[in-house]
Protein backbone atom coordinates (compact mmCIF):
# COMPACT_ATOMS: atom_id res chain seq x y z
CA UNK A 1 0.00 0.00 0.00
CA UNK A 2 2.84 2.58 1.22
CA UNK A 3 4.49 1.79 -1.95
CA UNK A 4 1.75 1.83 -4.27
CA UNK A 5 1.18 5.59 -2.72
CA UNK A 6 4.80 6.35 -3.07
CA UNK A 7 4.28 6.18 -6.66
CA UNK A 8 0.80 7.71 -7.07
CA UNK A 9 0.12 10.68 -9.48
CA UNK A 10 -1.66 12.86 -6.47
CA UNK A 11 1.56 13.70 -4.39
CA UNK A 12 5.18 12.11 -3.62
CA UNK A 13 6.44 11.24 -0.64
CA UNK A 14 10.72 10.92 0.66
CA UNK A 15 11.10 7.00 0.32
CA UNK A 16 11.25 5.40 4.15
CA UNK A 17 11.84 1.87 5.41
CA UNK A 18 8.42 -0.02 6.41
CA UNK A 19 6.70 0.73 9.88
CA UNK A 20 7.16 -2.46 12.48
CA UNK A 21 6.11 -3.34 15.76
CA UNK A 22 8.67 -2.91 18.69
CA UNK A 23 10.52 -5.31 19.03
CA UNK A 24 10.15 -6.87 23.10
CA UNK A 25 13.28 -5.28 24.26
CA UNK A 26 11.90 -1.97 23.49
CA UNK A 27 8.44 -2.42 24.87
CA UNK A 28 10.35 -3.34 28.18
CA UNK A 29 12.45 -0.30 28.05
CA UNK A 30 8.79 2.14 27.27
CA UNK A 31 7.24 0.70 29.96
CA UNK A 32 10.38 1.13 32.35
CA UNK A 33 10.35 4.78 31.51
CA UNK A 34 7.11 5.61 32.32
CA UNK A 35 6.29 3.85 35.10
CA UNK A 36 9.78 5.75 36.53
CA UNK A 37 8.49 8.87 34.79
CA UNK A 38 5.12 8.91 36.32
CA UNK A 39 6.39 7.28 39.82
CA UNK A 40 6.56 10.35 42.80
CA UNK A 41 10.16 11.61 42.73
CA UNK A 42 11.58 10.34 46.76
CA UNK A 43 14.08 11.67 48.71
CA UNK A 44 15.34 9.39 51.73
CA UNK A 45 17.28 11.23 54.37
CA UNK A 46 19.02 8.23 55.79
CA UNK A 47 21.35 6.73 54.47
CA UNK A 48 21.46 3.24 56.13
CA UNK A 49 18.34 3.13 54.74
CA UNK A 50 14.41 3.86 56.15
CA UNK A 51 12.94 0.64 54.73
CA UNK A 52 9.13 -0.49 55.02
CA UNK A 53 9.03 -2.08 58.55
CA UNK A 54 12.16 -0.41 59.99
CA UNK A 55 12.56 2.00 63.02
CA UNK A 56 13.41 5.36 62.70
CA UNK A 57 13.53 8.31 65.25
CA UNK A 58 12.27 11.66 65.42
CA UNK A 59 14.82 14.18 65.47
CA UNK A 60 15.74 17.76 63.83
CA UNK A 61 12.87 19.25 64.97
CA UNK A 62 14.71 21.72 67.76
CA UNK A 63 12.95 20.03 70.32
CA UNK A 64 9.28 20.71 69.13
CA UNK A 65 7.11 18.06 68.32
CA UNK A 66 6.51 16.30 64.89
CA UNK A 67 2.94 15.94 63.19
CA UNK A 68 1.70 13.07 61.91
CA UNK A 69 -0.92 13.83 59.62
CA UNK A 70 -3.40 12.01 57.68
CA UNK A 71 -2.01 12.48 54.18
CA UNK A 72 0.68 13.16 52.71
CA UNK A 73 0.77 17.07 52.70
CA UNK A 74 1.89 19.73 54.93
CA UNK A 75 -2.01 20.91 54.21
CA UNK A 76 -3.35 17.37 55.86
CA UNK A 77 -4.91 17.10 59.31
CA UNK A 78 -2.89 16.74 62.14
CA UNK A 79 -3.30 12.80 63.84
CA UNK A 80 -1.06 12.91 66.35
CA UNK A 81 2.05 14.87 67.93
CA UNK A 82 5.27 12.78 68.33
CA UNK A 83 7.94 13.92 70.05
CA UNK A 84 11.21 14.13 69.55
CA UNK A 85 13.62 11.21 70.22
CA UNK A 86 10.14 8.78 69.90
CA UNK A 87 10.51 6.02 67.63
CA UNK A 88 8.03 5.46 64.63
CA UNK A 89 7.61 2.33 62.21
CA UNK A 90 7.75 3.15 58.72
CA UNK A 91 5.26 2.14 56.08
CA UNK A 92 5.80 3.14 53.15
CA UNK A 93 7.68 6.42 51.43
CA UNK A 94 9.20 8.41 50.31
CA UNK A 95 6.52 10.60 48.44
CA UNK A 96 6.60 14.50 47.82
CA UNK A 97 3.36 16.39 47.41
CA UNK A 98 2.81 19.76 45.53
CA UNK A 99 5.12 21.63 47.08
CA UNK A 100 8.10 19.28 47.33
CA UNK A 101 7.88 18.07 50.82
CA UNK A 102 8.82 14.89 51.22
CA UNK A 103 6.95 12.29 53.70
CA UNK A 104 7.11 8.83 55.38
CA UNK A 105 4.19 6.66 55.67
CA UNK A 106 4.94 5.79 59.55
CA UNK A 107 3.22 3.89 62.19
CA UNK A 108 3.12 5.21 65.91
CA UNK A 109 0.95 4.00 69.22
CA UNK A 110 -1.27 2.31 66.96
CA UNK A 111 -2.39 5.67 64.36
CA UNK A 112 -0.69 5.01 60.73
CA UNK A 113 -0.28 8.36 59.33
CA UNK A 114 2.25 10.50 57.25
CA UNK A 115 5.24 12.23 58.83
CA UNK A 116 7.92 14.86 56.81
CA UNK A 117 10.90 12.80 55.99
CA UNK A 118 13.64 15.32 57.47
CA UNK A 119 12.61 15.24 60.99
CA UNK A 120 12.89 11.29 60.75
CA UNK A 121 16.45 9.28 60.99
CA UNK A 122 17.20 5.82 61.47
CA UNK A 123 16.29 4.90 64.83
CA UNK A 124 19.16 1.92 65.23
CA UNK A 125 19.39 -0.34 68.28
CA UNK A 126 20.19 1.02 71.85
CA UNK A 127 23.89 -0.35 72.66
CA UNK A 128 23.78 -2.63 75.03
CA UNK A 129 27.62 -2.98 75.17
CA UNK A 130 28.37 0.78 75.91
CA UNK A 131 27.71 2.37 79.14
CA UNK A 132 25.19 5.27 79.01
CA UNK A 133 26.17 8.47 80.21
CA UNK A 134 23.62 11.11 81.52
CA UNK A 135 21.80 13.44 79.41
CA UNK A 136 23.52 16.82 79.92
CA UNK A 137 27.00 15.84 80.92
CA UNK A 138 30.16 16.67 79.26
CA UNK A 139 32.43 14.45 77.16
CA UNK A 140 35.43 15.22 74.76
CA UNK A 141 36.72 14.10 71.64
CA UNK A 142 39.92 11.90 72.18
CA UNK A 143 41.81 8.85 70.08
CA UNK A 144 41.63 10.78 66.87
CA UNK A 145 45.01 10.98 66.41
CA UNK A 146 44.71 14.77 65.62
CA UNK A 147 42.81 13.85 62.88
CA UNK A 148 39.09 14.92 65.04
CA UNK A 149 36.36 13.34 64.91
CA UNK A 150 33.29 13.04 62.35
CA UNK A 151 29.93 14.64 63.65
CA UNK A 152 27.22 12.55 61.62
CA UNK A 153 23.15 12.93 60.69
CA UNK A 154 21.92 9.59 62.13
CA UNK A 155 23.85 7.01 64.75
CA UNK A 156 25.15 5.45 61.64
CA UNK A 157 28.93 4.94 60.01
CA UNK A 158 27.53 6.13 56.68
CA UNK A 159 25.44 8.66 57.63
CA UNK A 160 26.16 12.41 56.50
CA UNK A 161 29.34 14.20 57.90
CA UNK A 162 27.56 17.64 59.58
CA UNK A 163 30.97 18.88 61.20
CA UNK A 164 34.48 17.00 61.71
CA UNK A 165 35.17 18.00 65.42
CA UNK A 166 38.74 18.56 65.98
CA UNK A 167 40.86 17.21 69.14
CA UNK A 168 39.62 17.91 72.69
CA UNK A 169 36.62 19.52 71.59
CA UNK A 170 33.77 19.57 74.94
CA UNK A 171 30.89 18.96 73.50
CA UNK A 172 27.17 17.82 75.85
CA UNK A 173 25.74 14.51 75.72
CA UNK A 174 22.13 14.32 74.74
CA UNK A 175 21.18 10.73 74.50
CA UNK A 176 22.70 7.41 73.41
CA UNK A 177 24.63 5.30 73.14
CA UNK A 178 22.80 3.45 70.13
CA UNK A 179 24.45 0.54 68.03
CA UNK A 180 23.72 1.21 63.81
CA UNK A 181 23.50 -2.52 62.29
CA UNK A 182 27.09 -3.09 62.27
CA UNK A 183 27.09 -2.54 65.91
CA UNK A 184 28.55 0.23 66.01
CA UNK A 185 28.24 2.81 68.86
CA UNK A 186 27.29 6.42 68.87
CA UNK A 187 26.52 8.97 71.53
CA UNK A 188 23.78 12.01 70.10
CA UNK A 189 25.42 15.15 71.34
CA UNK A 190 25.16 18.76 70.96
CA UNK A 191 28.25 20.32 69.19
CA UNK A 192 27.32 24.67 68.75
CA UNK A 193 23.61 24.10 69.44
CA UNK A 194 23.70 21.54 66.34
CA UNK A 195 22.83 17.69 67.89
CA UNK A 196 24.48 14.63 65.84
CA UNK A 197 25.85 11.67 66.73
CA UNK A 198 30.03 10.90 67.25
CA UNK A 199 31.37 7.10 67.64
CA UNK A 200 31.65 6.18 71.09
CA UNK A 201 35.46 5.22 70.52
CA UNK A 202 35.90 9.34 70.28
CA UNK A 203 33.81 10.16 73.29
CA UNK A 204 35.75 10.54 76.60
CA UNK A 205 34.18 11.44 79.50
CA UNK A 206 35.12 15.06 80.67
CA UNK A 207 35.52 16.98 83.72
CA UNK A 208 32.17 18.10 85.37
CA UNK A 209 33.36 21.90 85.12
CA UNK A 210 34.48 21.51 81.28
CA UNK A 211 33.16 24.42 79.28
CA UNK A 212 31.39 22.51 75.89
CA UNK A 213 31.78 24.25 72.68
CA UNK A 214 29.15 27.15 72.49
CA UNK A 215 30.23 28.12 76.20
CA UNK A 216 32.12 30.87 77.80
CA UNK A 217 30.88 34.01 79.44
CA UNK A 218 28.38 34.75 82.20
CA UNK A 219 24.54 35.02 82.93
CA UNK A 220 22.85 36.95 85.61
CA UNK A 221 19.63 35.57 87.19
CA UNK A 222 16.76 38.10 85.66
CA UNK A 223 12.94 38.34 85.37
CA UNK A 224 12.38 36.11 88.43
CA UNK A 225 10.05 39.38 90.21
CA UNK A 226 12.47 38.56 93.16
CA UNK A 227 11.59 35.17 93.59
CA UNK A 228 14.26 32.26 93.41
CA UNK A 229 14.29 30.04 90.59
CA UNK A 230 15.37 26.07 91.06
CA UNK A 231 19.02 25.08 89.57
CA UNK A 232 18.53 21.88 88.73
CA UNK A 233 20.70 18.84 88.32
CA UNK A 234 19.90 18.41 84.84
CA UNK A 235 18.52 20.17 81.06
CA UNK A 236 14.42 19.97 81.94
CA UNK A 237 11.59 20.42 85.07
CA UNK A 238 11.75 17.00 85.12
CA UNK A 239 15.33 16.63 86.52
CA UNK A 240 15.80 17.49 90.53
CA UNK A 241 16.38 20.68 91.97
CA UNK A 242 20.31 21.24 93.32
CA UNK A 243 19.16 24.46 95.23
CA UNK A 244 18.09 27.77 93.91
CA UNK A 245 19.19 31.08 92.09
CA UNK A 246 18.41 34.90 93.10
CA UNK A 247 17.64 37.44 91.40
CA UNK A 248 20.70 39.21 90.48
CA UNK A 249 22.93 36.27 91.49
CA UNK A 250 26.02 35.63 88.46
CA UNK A 251 26.77 32.02 87.09
CA UNK A 252 29.13 31.01 84.58
CA UNK A 253 28.35 29.13 81.37
CA UNK A 254 29.57 25.71 80.50
CA UNK A 255 28.03 24.87 77.32
CA UNK A 256 25.14 25.80 74.45
CA UNK A 257 21.96 26.18 75.58
CA UNK A 258 20.36 23.06 74.76
CA UNK A 259 16.13 22.83 74.60
CA UNK A 260 14.14 19.60 76.72
CA UNK A 261 11.29 17.64 75.51
CA UNK A 262 9.24 20.68 75.87
CA UNK A 263 11.26 23.09 73.59
CA UNK A 264 12.44 24.94 76.64
CA UNK A 265 16.21 26.05 76.57
CA UNK A 266 18.49 25.72 79.56
CA UNK A 267 22.10 26.53 80.02
CA UNK A 268 24.79 24.21 81.86
CA UNK A 269 26.35 26.59 84.75
CA UNK A 270 28.78 27.31 87.09
CA UNK A 271 27.53 28.04 90.62
CA UNK A 272 30.26 28.80 92.76
CA UNK A 273 31.95 25.37 92.04
CA UNK A 274 28.31 23.75 91.83
CA UNK A 275 27.57 22.36 88.37
CA UNK A 276 23.72 22.12 87.10
CA UNK A 277 20.99 23.84 84.41
CA UNK A 278 19.48 27.14 84.79
CA UNK A 279 16.38 27.69 82.65
CA UNK A 280 16.97 30.49 80.04
CA UNK A 281 14.18 32.25 80.57
CA UNK A 282 15.24 34.09 83.48
CA UNK A 283 19.65 34.36 82.49
CA UNK A 284 20.96 37.31 80.42
CA UNK A 285 24.37 37.43 79.22
CA UNK A 286 26.72 39.91 81.18
CA UNK A 287 30.69 40.94 81.23
CA UNK A 288 30.83 40.68 85.04
CA UNK A 289 33.09 37.58 86.15
CA UNK A 290 30.68 35.34 88.66
CA UNK A 291 31.22 35.85 92.47
CA UNK A 292 32.98 33.28 94.01
CA UNK A 293 29.96 32.79 96.28
CA UNK A 294 26.41 33.46 96.44
CA UNK A 295 26.32 36.63 98.61
CA UNK A 296 24.94 35.54 101.99
CA UNK A 297 21.74 36.87 102.89
CA UNK A 298 20.96 39.48 105.55
CA UNK A 299 20.42 37.36 109.23
CA UNK A 300 16.98 37.62 109.93
CA UNK A 301 15.86 39.81 113.06
CA UNK A 302 14.61 37.98 115.81
CA UNK A 303 10.68 38.04 116.27
CA UNK A 304 9.41 40.02 118.86
CA UNK A 305 9.66 38.84 122.61
CA UNK A 306 8.56 35.09 121.54
CA UNK A 307 6.43 33.18 123.84
CA UNK A 308 8.00 29.82 124.94
CA UNK A 309 4.50 27.98 125.56
CA UNK A 310 1.85 27.96 123.01
CA UNK A 311 -1.48 29.71 123.14
CA UNK A 312 -4.54 27.43 123.24
CA UNK A 313 -5.73 25.33 120.11
CA UNK A 314 -7.01 27.65 117.64
CA UNK A 315 -9.37 24.33 117.37
CA UNK A 316 -12.27 24.81 114.68
CA UNK A 317 -11.42 28.43 113.52
CA UNK A 318 -7.96 26.43 112.33
CA UNK A 319 -10.57 24.08 110.69
CA UNK A 320 -12.24 26.66 109.00
CA UNK A 321 -8.98 29.02 108.10
CA UNK A 322 -7.60 25.87 106.02
CA UNK A 323 -10.91 24.64 104.38
CA UNK A 324 -11.34 28.51 103.06
CA UNK A 325 -7.68 28.96 101.95
CA UNK A 326 -7.87 25.75 100.09
CA UNK A 327 -10.68 26.42 97.48
CA UNK A 328 -7.79 29.22 96.12
CA UNK A 329 -5.34 26.37 95.08
CA UNK A 330 -4.60 27.18 91.55
CA UNK A 331 -5.44 31.24 91.85
CA UNK A 332 -2.49 33.10 90.22
CA UNK A 333 -0.08 35.10 91.56
CA UNK A 334 -0.25 38.89 91.43
CA UNK A 335 1.97 41.26 93.17
CA UNK A 336 0.26 43.45 95.25
CA UNK A 337 -3.56 40.80 94.98
CA UNK A 338 -5.31 40.97 98.26
CA UNK A 339 -8.63 40.04 97.12
CA UNK A 340 -10.11 38.07 94.52
CA UNK A 341 -11.04 40.67 92.94
CA UNK A 342 -7.31 41.44 91.92
CA UNK A 343 -7.34 37.66 89.74
CA UNK A 344 -4.82 36.42 92.08
CA UNK A 345 -3.09 37.13 95.49
CA UNK A 346 0.67 37.80 96.08
CA UNK A 347 1.69 35.50 99.57
CA UNK A 348 0.65 38.61 102.29
CA UNK A 349 -2.72 39.16 100.40
CA UNK A 350 -3.17 35.63 100.35
CA UNK A 351 -2.87 35.58 104.13
CA UNK A 352 -4.62 38.84 104.60
CA UNK A 353 -7.78 37.87 102.82
CA UNK A 354 -7.91 33.87 103.98
CA UNK A 355 -8.22 35.74 107.49
CA UNK A 356 -9.98 38.73 107.13
CA UNK A 357 -12.79 36.03 106.08
CA UNK A 358 -12.58 34.45 109.10
CA UNK A 359 -13.07 37.53 111.35
CA UNK A 360 -9.32 38.31 111.74
CA UNK A 361 -7.51 41.19 110.66
CA UNK A 362 -3.94 41.42 109.12
CA UNK A 363 -1.67 43.69 107.23
CA UNK A 364 -0.20 43.71 103.73
CA UNK A 365 3.34 42.46 104.18
CA UNK A 366 5.19 39.32 105.80
CA UNK A 367 6.83 41.98 108.58
CA UNK A 368 2.56 42.90 109.52
CA UNK A 369 2.11 39.17 109.27
CA UNK A 370 4.70 39.11 112.47
CA UNK A 371 1.81 40.62 115.00
CA UNK A 372 -0.76 38.64 113.62
CA UNK A 373 -2.09 36.52 116.99
CA UNK A 374 0.07 35.30 119.45
CA UNK A 375 3.76 33.70 118.79
CA UNK A 376 3.92 29.50 118.57
CA UNK A 377 7.16 27.73 119.21
CA UNK A 378 7.90 26.21 115.94
CA UNK A 379 7.66 22.68 116.91
CA UNK A 380 3.92 23.19 118.33
CA UNK A 381 2.59 24.59 115.26
CA UNK A 382 -1.70 23.97 114.32
CA UNK A 383 -3.39 23.76 111.03
CA UNK A 384 -4.98 27.06 110.55
CA UNK A 385 -0.93 28.76 112.35
CA UNK A 386 0.43 31.34 110.04
CA UNK A 387 4.11 30.84 108.86
CA UNK A 388 6.35 33.51 108.22
CA UNK A 389 10.01 33.44 106.11
CA UNK A 390 12.62 35.86 106.25
CA UNK A 391 15.46 36.28 103.51
CA UNK A 392 13.49 35.19 100.64
CA UNK A 393 13.82 37.68 98.10
CA UNK A 394 14.54 40.03 100.14
CA UNK A 395 16.54 40.22 104.03
CA UNK A 396 14.28 39.99 106.95
CA UNK A 397 10.51 38.40 106.92
CA UNK A 398 9.83 38.41 103.26
CA UNK A 399 7.45 35.41 102.91
CA UNK A 400 4.15 34.04 104.48
CA UNK A 401 2.45 31.01 104.13
CA UNK A 402 -0.34 28.81 106.45
CA UNK A 403 0.07 25.41 107.75
CA UNK A 404 -2.11 23.34 106.64
CA UNK A 405 -0.90 20.03 108.72
CA UNK A 406 1.24 16.81 107.49
CA UNK A 407 3.99 19.04 107.44
CA UNK A 408 2.63 20.80 104.46
CA UNK A 409 1.47 25.07 104.08
CA UNK A 410 -0.80 26.53 101.49
CA UNK A 411 0.38 29.83 99.95
CA UNK A 412 0.46 32.20 96.95
CA UNK A 413 4.39 30.84 95.83
CA UNK A 414 5.08 33.03 92.76
CA UNK A 415 4.55 33.96 89.08
CA UNK A 416 5.23 30.03 88.07
CA UNK A 417 3.36 28.09 90.85
CA UNK A 418 0.46 30.92 92.03
CA UNK A 419 -1.32 29.41 94.56
CA UNK A 420 0.13 26.23 95.72
CA UNK A 421 0.81 23.41 98.51
CA UNK A 422 4.24 22.81 99.79
CA UNK A 423 6.38 21.19 101.90
CA UNK A 424 7.87 22.38 104.97
CA UNK A 425 10.43 20.18 104.87
CA UNK A 426 12.05 21.59 101.61
CA UNK A 427 15.05 22.68 101.75
CA UNK A 428 14.76 26.33 100.75
CA UNK A 429 11.88 26.62 103.33
CA UNK A 430 13.05 24.69 105.91
CA UNK A 431 16.21 26.52 105.88
CA UNK A 432 14.45 30.28 105.63
CA UNK A 433 11.19 29.65 108.31
CA UNK A 434 11.46 32.83 110.80
CA UNK A 435 8.59 32.23 113.17
CA UNK A 436 4.59 30.78 113.39
CA UNK A 437 1.43 32.89 114.56
CA UNK A 438 -1.57 31.73 115.59
CA UNK A 439 -4.72 33.64 114.46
Amino acid sequence: MDQKLNRGNYFSLPTRPPRRFLTSTGLFLVLFLMINLFQPVSISLAEDGLANGSSARVANTDGDKLRMRDNPTAAASTLAMIDENEVVTIKGGPVKDKQGNSFYKISYNGKTGYAMAQYLISAGKVSKTVKPLPVGSPVKISNTDGDGANLRQQASGSASVLAVLPEGTVLTVMGGPFADKQGNGFFRVDYKGQVGYVTVAYILTAPRDSVASGGGGFLKITNTDGDPIRFRTGPGKSFNSAGYLYEGQVVKILGAAVKDDNGDKWYRVDKSGDIGFVDASYVARTDSPAPAAAPAPAPAPKPKAPSLQAPPSNGPLGSRIVTYAKQFLGWRYVWGGHSPDAGGFDCSGFIHWVLGQNGITSGYDSVADMEIGSPVPLNAIQPGDVLIWSNTYMPGPSHSGIYIGGGRFIHAENYSSGVTISDMADEYYASRLTAARRP
